[in-house]
């Protein structure tokens, strides 16, 4: 709806509900004056009637006007008039009321004749019609005041609408750094604070994508270069052919690595198809530990593990690759001469299996981030093989198509865990067996 035809209809509901306002005041004075006038009329006849007792037990007997000259200020006071009529006559006291004028008359019995007291009554509506247009007047100031302030607050509104517009517009055009803030009505606040929170997201993201970009250029053009290097020194002769021959399948790994990322990269938002079976979980982390004693003696970091003999019914691939990325990480930050543990256990119907490391630990402002596409912390920036930053978010990808979840513990200092929780839904829980790696040199004898 455009502004002017919402202004119409905000002018014809003010009007109809002016026009219902002074209707129902009126229709409400009249009832009310109506009411009041018999209540008036029936007051005055009491009063009358009261009035009319008082000079009868004073008219006397034979009556005469004499006995009644002491009330005849009081009734001119109260413009009342008097009739006695006897059969010796009739007199009358007080101020003669007019034929065409609404009274009342009350009557009583005296010696041989009647006292009347008349009175002239006020016809006219109590409240008295100036009250209506009192309440008129304070109605209408009242809704000016309604009509200005409703007028104030719209015009507000369009303009913080009309400025999230063109923020909007300029967030489809690529600037994330727009912001609309929180001011105005409280709903159009909240409106533009969820905005803002929108456009940080996205500039990060934008920004997180930018540094992928830059990082991956850097990390595809060094392993490539290596590989271009020692060709020509192979071709040159400079460089014997089995020394040149470990560098390059080095650096041929480290390539295959960043295309397999790149290739799951279209599959995270989309579900992994899980192919359940039933796993051996104690195999699993054994076959992993098997598989990366030897980035631990490398390394020498200390590798250790413990698992619960238990049968899962889920994707051994998917669980594998959740475990291997924590593994490649937990390496990745860990010193040399610290830590990394590996555990399977069951916990409440419950599979948890957790690399633990005790490296320098993640800032709580990373804790959430680390898990978005393309981001790093700037301590993986800083190394050569800090990865793509895919990682972690092809894990928590896999972990929803698991029916799981991903848990992060870590304190600064200290060191991670992450867990990867899937329901034991056809899980059979055998005899506990534990196996330790305490020494990454012993491998597996320990």
């Amino acid at each position: 709806m455009s502004a002017p035809a919402s202004a119409s209809l905000r002018t014809r509901v003010i009007a109809v509900g002016v026009a219902t306002t002074i209707v129902a005041l009126m229709v409400a004075f009249f009832i009310v004056g109506s009411l009041g006038s018999k209540s008036n009329t029936k007051n005055q006849l009491i009063e009358d009637t009261a009035i009319a007792k008082v000079l009868a037990s004073n008219v006397g007997s034979p009556p005469q006007a004499a006995n009644l000259r002491t009330f005849h200020q009081l009734l001119i006071a109260e413009k009342q008039h008097v009739t006695v009529r006897t059969a010796a006559g009739t007199f009358s006291l007080g101020v003669p009321i007019e034929r065409d004028v609404t009274a009342t008359r009350a009557s009583v019995p005296i010696a041989g004749g009647t006292l009347t007291v008349t009175s002239a009554l006020d016809t006219s509506l109590d409240p008295p019609i100036e009250f209506v247009y009192v309440a008129l007047a304070v109605l209408l100031v009242v809704l000016a005041s309604v009509s200005i302030a409703d007028r104030t607050l719209n015009r507000e509104t369009r303009e913080r609408v009309d400025q999230a517009v063109r923020a909007a517009e300029r967030v489809s055009l690529g600037d994330f750094s727009v912001r609309v803030g929180g001011g105005g009505p409280e709903p159009i606040a909240r409106l533009g604070r969820a905005f803002d929170t929108m456009a940080a997201r996205l500039e990060s993201f934008d920004r997180d994508q930018r540094e992928f970009l830059a990082d991956l250029a850097h990390e595809v053009a060094t392993p490539i270069q290596a590989l271009s290097g020692f060709a020509q020194a192979v071709i040159d002769g400079t460089v014997a052919k089995d020394v040149a021959q470990s560098m390059i399948e080095s650096q041929t790994g480290r390539l295959s690595e960043l295309l397999d990322e790149l290739t799951q990269l279209r599959n995270i938002d989309t579900p992994y198809g899980a192919q359940l079976e039933d796993v051996d979980i104690e195999e699993v982390c054994r076959s992993l530990y098997q598989e990366f004693i030897t980035t631990a003696q490398e390394s020498g970091v200390v590798l250790n593990y413990r698992c619960e003999h238990m049968s899962l019914r889920t994707d051994q691939g998917l669980v594998e690759m959740v475990l291997r990325n924590f593994l490649t990480n937990a390496f990745r930050y860990t010193p040399s001469g610290e830590s990394v543990s590996l555990r399977g256990e069951m916990v409440h119907d419950r599979v948890v299996l957790s690399v633990s490391d005790t490296g320098p630990g993640i800032a709580p402002e990373h804790q959430q981030r680390i898990f978005d596409r393309f981001y790093r912390t700037e301590e993986a920036r800083d190394r050569i093989s800090g990865g793509t930053g895919l990682g972690l978010t092809i894990a928590r990808s896999a972990a929803s198509s698991l029916g799981g979840h991903i848990e992060l513990d870590s304190t600064i200092g200290q060191g991670s865990t992450f867990r990867l929780v899937v329901p034991a839904r056809h899980g059979a829980h055998a005899t506990s067996e534990v196996t330790t790696g305490g020494d990454a040199k012993r491998g597996l004898e320990s």
